[in-house]
């Protein structure tokens, strides 16, 4: 298995970066999946706002895209495996695994 590329981190920040009032934070690691393939697991931490009905479809394809761009272009290995959270589940949950709702 060949690790995912040194600027993985930095790739994810510009995506975050890309959707400055759909995501608070992103959130990757790297595992095995169901079968044992190498996966890169991303929890996306949206704004209650990205994450109403009306909207989110589209956004969750814009993001996932942009997230398996990079993997399947620097990591070809890995599959990507993008979960979604809202801001106000979080804080509900409050889950230390998923992005801090404190993430800028």
């Amino acid at each position: 298995m060949i690790a995912p590329s040194k600027d993985l981190e930095e790739q994810v920040r510009e995506i975050e970066k890309m959707f400055p009032g759909e995501v608070v934070g992103i959130r990757y690691s790297l595992g095995d999946d169901w079968s044992g393939d190498p996966g890169i697991f991303f929890k996306v931490l949206l704004t209650d706002a990205a994450s109403r009905r009306e909207v989110i479809g589209d956004f969750v394809h814009r993001i996932s895209w942009a997230l398996s761009e990079i993997v399947f272009r620097d990591s070809p290995d890995y599959y990507p495996y993008v979960n979604y959270r809202s801001e106000s589940e979080q804080q509900k949950l409050n889950d230390p695994a998923w992005p801090s709702l404190t993430t800028s």
